[in-house]
């Protein structure tokens, strides 16, 4: 790739982001009045955001370090898709040829890394057996017209590991990262390009494809690999015990509701049937509705005076381990207790019928962000029950 060509490629990204067959996002870097290829991507997980990235363009200096040269930032169609995917390439005409770099963000500086190496690339390209290596002076191998290619997952993977292992301070290539920890690729950001020379008016076409992968589910935008809830989040997703919202965000600090707490348990105990409640603010057609005629039949969350259970009532901390507490004897777990509360600052504010919960839950782990005090009556987040959730399945697997 040319400097010229990045350049012409970089100002089109920044310009226009069109949208192709199946969904799937193209940035142009010459505007073609057709797409000259398809991507296709069948995965259990897949989705399409705009996302504005922040990329710092690096070059070779004289002694061949990569030094940064430029940094830009774009709005661009991010696709993203589960390790289970299928990702298709079939060119609809002839001479189109593949390459894939990485994006990276070794220093989690938030700004992605991208090399450009005039006359030593540094990218992938891709052959007609769909298997990646690093580009060759004589170029990529041309696809046939018509032909389905695939491009594996665990590919991407790989090489996106190999790739941040050659930007290291020690490896072929190192950057002029800093000192200081190399931050984990979770999730390898691909960009993939389908090449074309138009024989026409002999001028070089790029379709632009961003992709990130990821193992089981795919980990909503509001939930950061660096906090302290991550894993845990991660599990109840990919147990199925949470979903998030419809805009495709989690909440993590977003309050729990009663209606909320009762889907949950609900949900890992296998969506039993249960006889409908006669809970006056709860009707046959809403979506707590099952769960709720569960807790309340087998006894895990009881309802208020006048025959309310006021679904959107958030909890507190003492609650959700009171009902936590309940799930567990009925789930036949083994009950560890013991803990001394007095060593909390603010075990006074326990409620009388809380205490026993409380040791449960300080015992076991399951409250976290806990210092010298526990906050028995703050209204616990979304967060905070995945982490208990997450704890709570732990200890009960080493038992």
């Amino acid at each position: 790739m040319t400097t010229k060509r990045y350049k012409r490629w970089m100002a089109a990204a920044l310009a226009a982001v069109m949208t192709a067959a199946l969904s799937i996002s193209s940035g142009l870097a010459l505007p073609a009045a057709e797409p000259f290829a398809e991507f296709r991507i069948d995965a259990t997980g897949n989705d399409i955001r705009d996302r504005t990235i922040s990329v710092a363009l690096y070059r070779r200096d004289k002694s061949g370090q990569f030094q940064v040269d430029d940094t830009v930032e774009y709005t661009c169609k991010l696709n993203r898709a589960t390790m289970d995917a299928g990702f298709f390439i079939q060119p609809k005409a002839d001479g189109v040829w593949v390459t894939v770099d990485y994006l990276t963000d070794m220093n989690g500086d938030g700004t992605y890394e991208l090399l450009d190496g005039d006359d030593s690339p540094v990218w992938d390209v891709m052959d007609l057996q769909g298997s990646l290596a690093p580009a060759a002076e004589e170029g990529a191998p041309t696809l046939t017209n018509g032909e389905t290619y695939i491009l594996a997952p665990e590919l991407l993977v790989h090489r996106s590991k190999e790739a941040v292992q050659a930007r290291t301070a020690g490896g072929a290539a190192p950057l002029d990262v800093g000192q200081g920890d190399i931050a984990s690729q979770d999730f390898p950001l691909c960009m993939i390009k389908l090449h074309r020379t138009d024989p026409a008016d002999g001028e070089d076409y790029v379709q632009t494809y961003y992709l990130e992968i990821y193992d089981r589910v795919l980990i909503p935008f509001d939930i950061s690999p660096g906090s302290w809830y991550y894993d845990a989040v991660k599990f109840v997703l990919a147990e199925g015990y949470f979903a998030g919202t419809d805009d495709g965000l989690f909440v993590p600090d977003g309050p729990l509701t009663r209606a909320q707490l009762a889907q949950v348990l609900w949900t890992m105990s296998g969506s039993q049937n249960a006889q409908m409640s006669q809970f006056s603010d709860v009707s046959a057609d809403d979506w707590y509705c099952r769960a709720v005629s569960w807790c309340q039949q087998e006894g895990l969350i009881s309802g208020y005076n006048h025959n309310t259970f006021a679904p959107n009532d958030p909890l507190s901390r003492e609650q959700m381990v009171s009902i936590l507490l309940r799930y567990a004897r009925h789930s036949g777990v083994s009950l560890r207790t013991g803990a001394d509360l007095s060593q909390f600052s603010d075990a006074a504010d326990i409620s009388p019928w809380a205490v026993e919960s409380m040791k449960w839950a300080i015992t076991n782990s399951l409250l976290p962000n806990i210092e010298d005090s526990l906050r028995p009556g703050e209204t616990v987040t979304r967060a905070e029950l995945a982490a208990a959730l997450y704890t709570y399945e732990l200890n009960s697997s080493m038992r």
